[in-house]
């Protein structure tokens, strides 16, 4: 191995210079070598007691210097060293590039541009550590470091698989040669890496001296095989030649070539600006049921409204049946062709008028423009597939959108489970509208340069092509129905498939903000593959696998199910290219009418299984969740099927060429990006347990309190879990129960209200029973330990399935029993008198324990059995917060065992048409305080009497002159209530 230097003289000929680019990596190891061999003996000779000491130990414990001491604290050794790694980074970002080259050369163009990425990026994140020392700024030191550590095993991997060369090629043994030196160094680099933790560790933690001398020993090891590594690359590039000669000025300058239509850069944008407007689209489809079933809720009953889910259906009917068509339609019969990209940049920036629609602030007029949007969307995106249909290029089409549908759930899981370009979301609430309308303007801007717009021009469609049978134009159109149905059932968010199998605490299986990454990885890998193989989505393998992930789904909890939602999330995606290969060999807008339909029958039966209390007839359809999941994947399974035999499955093959491969690059590279930043996101949102703490544990004070949240949206039709947290903050509650909690179903846009509220108030949270239960859920936040929860439905042989939450919580060092619950409506009172029986016996079973009822009971105060009201304080073993408040009629606190210390009421406002109900209750430390069947502190102070105290409730909402629907304020009371003992024998207040 060698340079293989020559200086050519011929005559006639121009003097030129030629060598192998192993050059470039030969100069990157002997420069790399020497900074650091220069930077060492100076540090040696120069300040050797200085730079092996640290904050522990110095000489003669310490004995060997740090790589970050040697290079990055005194003159000369740190400039000397910076002056030979400015040398040396022309070389190596020449050999990057070089590399890059190399692999593209072979075939992996996807594998090149990722290599000579991540090999920029790594060099940069080198200087960033190299140049700004610790001593300089700490931050970014170490930031740089990070990335410089992260990159690494990327950088190797790429090496060490996009770089082999062709079997027949003669550069074969040199390939051998260099991959036998990058494992070697690669494993001993690896293999030192647990080592150098222990010696850190001894170090740091434990303060050891001499600890850092062996960690600083395997540093510099760490330092010389990384550079060893990347001296391999010289006989991998021995493959290419550098050529220096004389070339003599052209007769007349040239003009550069334009780009053509075909040019890897103009797909690239194509592909990415086309993702863009998927993710747009996506997002107000996932929008449209929970705006239109936010009226339902507010209104208890259906009102037409509802009606409006079918605007998808109905503006591509229009279209298909009347004039409109002619906009769509070629000259061939049933041939659908784009219109012209003017026409249809402007449609695509017709449909933006739903991220736009944040601004109006009445709710009917926002869901009236969401549903004009979805309409106009639905319009394009029947004639986007069908065009690719027509030009054999439908997996390719499937694929951007199928990436635009995992940006919508890397956008939402990074947004606390809420697309932040929904219209119900602001500014104030995790919107990011301003963005996202400046970045599609852009996005719109191919369409509007015919250079750059990429759509097919090839038509292939024939009359003969399509397929006559209704049969098959019924079947086809109902499993892609039921395909759009089951990605916004079980695919709209990273965590629902993980809420159907959580069983509360101890955690016994996945946890949304945690393992939501995998799902968005399974599902990005099953996009990968689709585009790759487009007939495996038809596969009786992946239709088994499908099955199977359903019925774990649904069937079973915890790590079970989740591995059930991971198969859904697997062959989901796969079978969306082989349904619409089948699908669209039909009148395209007619069939894709035909599935929207679809969707919403299915959307609406979907709902029917909770609320079948608010329509006549609607009792047949309860808690058939199974039942109507079962037939609709049969008729998934019977489009599949049916897509295998379709003479149209034949054309679904790879596509070949430059423009094939450019599509596959960016692709495959927006996924991994996507799957890279959604991996981010469990660091950021992580919760440490020591965060969470009581606000005022030196009293050892509980504040605890009840809230109905309706859904998670306010009076105006937005997002409440920010206006919600805000006030759950100011009240300083420890404990919060929050009924009709459950979004994880499409009527409620798959939304978890837990998430942002158990990071922004720091609690553990609980949430259920699960989706797959039928009830509206129930939340429970806590900033004591949860010990054990469970999850039960209570009594409802009549009326909808009421929910409660039964935890043990660490209170101080106290197992406390907490029950959050949702009784029936007062249509239902048998349901009510049992459902509220079974409380009373968790509570009574619990007896002696301490206590606390946080729940919707729906009863007068001390109505007598068989209202629930004795029920639940008389055989619950329970006292009422306060027993003279005559003035509530759903909401109910009771406690036992603890110190009654106040008690509030806060008006609902516009969060929720529900008010918050709070009580502060003090733990005693001596268990013989700890009274289970005595009110410790009966008597009443006089309204007005407030403690001197940090834990008394805020003065901020003692607002006497204004009304209850204006802001929060104490009310019905204008202050709240505190407790004391009787006066004979009243001890000091707590402080």
């Amino acid at each position: 191995m060698g340079p293989d230097v020559a200086v050519h003289r011929g005559h006639g000929q121009p003097v030129h210079l030629s060598c192998t680019a192993a050059i470039f990596s030969i100069a990157h190891t002997v420069l790399g070598y020497t900074s650091f061999a220069v930077a060492l003996a100076c540090g040696l000779s120069l300040h050797y007691r200085r730079i092996v000491k640290n904050h522990i130990a110095g000489y003669p414990d310490e004995w060997w210097p740090s790589v970050s001491a040697t290079i990055g604290d005194w003159f000369p050794e740190r400039n000397v060293f910076q002056i030979l790694c400015a040398a040396t980074s022309g070389f190596r970002f020449v050999m990057i590039a070089l590399l890059g080259i190399l692999a593209y050369r072979y075939g992996r163009s996807l594998g090149g541009f990722s290599l000579a990425i991540t090999g920029v990026l790594r060099t940069i994140a080198c200087g960033s550590w190299i140049f700004i020392t610790s001593s300089d700024h700490a931050l970014t030191h170490d930031v740089g470091m990070g990335a410089y550590l992260a990159l690494t095993p990327l950088w190797m991997a790429l090496c060490l698989t996009q770089l082999r060369p062709p079997s027949t090629s003669p550069f074969v043994p040199w390939h051998a040669r260099a991959q036998w030196m990058r494992c070697m160094a690669a494993i001993l680099f690896y293999a030192c890496t647990p080592f150098m933790l222990h010696f850190y560790l001894r170090h740091r933690r434990d303060r050891i001296p001499g600890m850092y001398t062996y960690y600083s020993m395997l540093e510099w090891s760490l330092v010389l095989l990384d550079v060893l590594f990347d001296a391999a690359s010289a006989w991998d590039l021995q493959a290419l030649s550098v050529h220096v000669m004389d070339v003599p000025c052209p007769a007349a300058p040239q003009a550069p070539p334009t780009p053509t239509r075909t040019s890897p850069a103009i797909v690239w944008g194509w592909v990415v600006t086309q993702v863009f407007l998927a993710w747009t689209a996506w997002s107000a489809f996932f929008a449209l049921i929970p705006m239109i079933f936010y009226f339902s809720v507010s209104n208890m009953a259906a009102e037409g409204l509802e009606l409006f889910v079918l605007t998808p259906s109905v503006c591509l009917a229009i279209v298909s049946f009347t004039p409109l068509q002619r906009c769509f339609q070629s000259e061939t019969p049933a041939s659908i062709r784009h219109v012209h990209p003017w026409c249809a940049g402007l449609l695509w920036m017709a449909s933006l008028a739903t991220v736009a629609s944040y601004v109006i602030p009445s709710p009917v007029a926002r869901l009236c423009v969401n549903a004009a949007s979805c309409g106009i969307l639905a319009v394009l995106s029947a004639v986007d597939w069908s065009h690719a249909w027509e030009a054999a290029q439908i997996h390719e089409t499937a694929a951007v959108w199928l990436v635009g549908l995992v940006a919508a759930l890397v956008s939402r899981y990074a947004n606390h489970a809420n697309i932040p370009i929904w219209a119900i979301l602001d500014a104030s609430n995790g919107g990011w509208h301003i963005a996202a309308l400046v970045l599609a303007m852009v996005c719109l801007f191919p369409l509007f340069v015919p250079s750059l717009c990429q759509y097919p021009a090839v038509h292939v469609r024939r009359t003969a092509a399509l397929a006559p049978s209704w049969r098959h134009f019924v079947l086809a159109a109902s499993a892609l129905g039921v395909w759009l149905c089951e990605i916004q059932t079980f695919l709209s968010d990273a965590g629902t498939v993980i809420s159907y199998g959580w069983t509360g605490y101890p955690v016994q299986g996945p946890m949304a903000v945690l393992h939501g990454v995998w799902v968005i990885g399974t599902m990005a890998l099953s996009t990968a593959v689709t585009l790759k193989a487009p007939r495996l989505g038809a596969s009786y393998k992946v239709m088994t696998l499908h099955v199977m992930g359903v019925y774990l789904l649904l069937r079973f909890d915890n790590w079970p199910s989740f591995v059930g939602g991971l198969l859904v999330a697997l062959t989901l995606p796969m079978m969306l290219t082989p349904l619409l290969q089948s699908a669209l060999s039909h009148h395209p807008l007619r069939i894709m009418s035909m599935a929207w339909f679809v969707l919403a029958l299915l959307a609406f039966l979907g709902v029917l299984t909770t609320a079948y209390a608010f329509l006549p007839g609607a009792y047949i359809m309860r808690e058939h969740t199974g039942l109507l999941t079962g037939v609709q994947t049969i008729l998934l399974l019977f489009g599949v099927a049916s897509s295998r035999s379709a003479p149209e499955a034949q054309r679904l093959v790879p596509s070949l060429g430059a423009r094939a491969r450019a599509v596959y690059s960016a692709v495959y590279t927006l996924l991994m990006l996507l799957v890279l930043l959604a991996s981010i996101v469990p660091f950021v949102r992580r919760l440490p347990p020591a965060a969470i703490q009581p606000y005022h544990p030196n009293d050892r004070i509980v504040t605890a309190g009840i809230w109905t949240v309706h859904f998670g949206f306010d009076q105006h039709m937005r997002d409440s879990s920010r206006r919600m947290s805000r006030v759950l903050k100011e009240l300083q509650l420890d404990i919060i129960g929050l009924l009709e909690s459950d979004l994880n179903r499409p009527a409620f846009g798959n939304r978890d209200l837990t998430q942002w509220l158990a990071q922004e108030l720091q609690m553990y949270a609980d949430l259920g029973p699960s989706p797959k239960k039928h009830t509206w859920g129930a939340t429970l936040l806590s900033k004591f330990p949860i010990i054990n929860s469970t999850h039960h439905l209570l009594p409802s042989p009549h009326g909808e399935l009421a929910p409660a939450i039964h935890a043990v919580l660490d209170m101080y060092g106290v197992p406390t029993h907490v029950i959050v619950s949702h009784n029936g409506q007062e249509e239902d009172p048998l349901d009510r008198e049992l459902q509220t029986t079974e409380i009373a016996r968790l509570l009574r079973e619990a007896y002696p324990h301490p206590a606390l009822f946080l729940g919707y009971v729906v009863t007068k105060p001390h109505a007598p059995r068989p209202n629930p009201y004795e029920i639940l304080f008389r055989d619950g073993r329970l006292h009422d917060v306060d027993a003279t408040d005559m003035d509530r009629w759903c909401q109910y606190l009771g406690f036992r065992g603890l110190h009654r210390l106040g008690y509030a009421r806060v008006s609902r406002y516009t969060v929720t048409d529900t008010e918050i109900q709070t009580f502060k209750l003090q733990m005693p430390a001596e268990a013989s305080a700890r009274d289970p069947d005595h009110d410790a502190r009966p008597r009443s102070l006089p309204l007005g009497m407030m403690p001197v105290a940090d834990w008394a409730y805020p003065l901020s909402l003692v607002q006497p002159g204004v009304r209850i629907n204006e802001t929060h304020r104490y009310a019905p009371y204008v202050l709240p209530l505190y407790y004391d003992v009787p006066e004979a024998a009243a001890p000091d207040p707590p402080h």
